[in-house]
């Protein structure tokens, strides 16, 4: 990853006030652990069934909204989800990956929303 990827996360000072009618806006208000983060990720984002709670599985449901009506998908972390630093350091590259592989011009977009005070630790976990 490069310094670029960061510039696909939003950083907002009071991320849990994030609120946009036109957007499906799912909030993340603290998560620990994987298990806890595939569930609230399934559960928020009304992952299909077929969701198979792996870190491929959020890649691709985060690919491919089609049970979503609204074009703009938005994920709001209020804090760090408390994981292992590699977890941690593969859902942020998910996240990125996941952001960049939709176009304008897709049905769908995906923006993600981490709190300011943590840009720098995710700046050096995509480093």
């Amino acid at each position: 990853m490069n310094q670029r990827s960061i510039e696909r996360i939003k950083f907002l000072k009071e991320p849990s006030s994030y609120f946009n009618e036109e957007e499906f806006v799912a909030h993340f208000p603290k998560v620990e652990g994987e298990d806890e983060l595939f569930k609230k990720l399934g559960d928020q984002l009304q992952f299909p069934d077929y969701f198979g709670h792996n870190w491929n599985a959020v890649y691709d449901c985060l690919s491919d909204f089609h049970w979503i009506l609204k074009k703009g998908v938005v994920l709001v972390h209020n804090t760090i989800p408390v994981l292992s630093d590699a977890s941690l350091k593969i859902y942020l590259e998910v996240l990125v990956d996941a952001t960049g592989n939709w176009k304008e011009v897709d049905s769908h977009y995906l923006k993600v929303v981490f709190p300011e005070d943590s840009r720098q630790l995710i700046g050096e976990m995509l480093a």
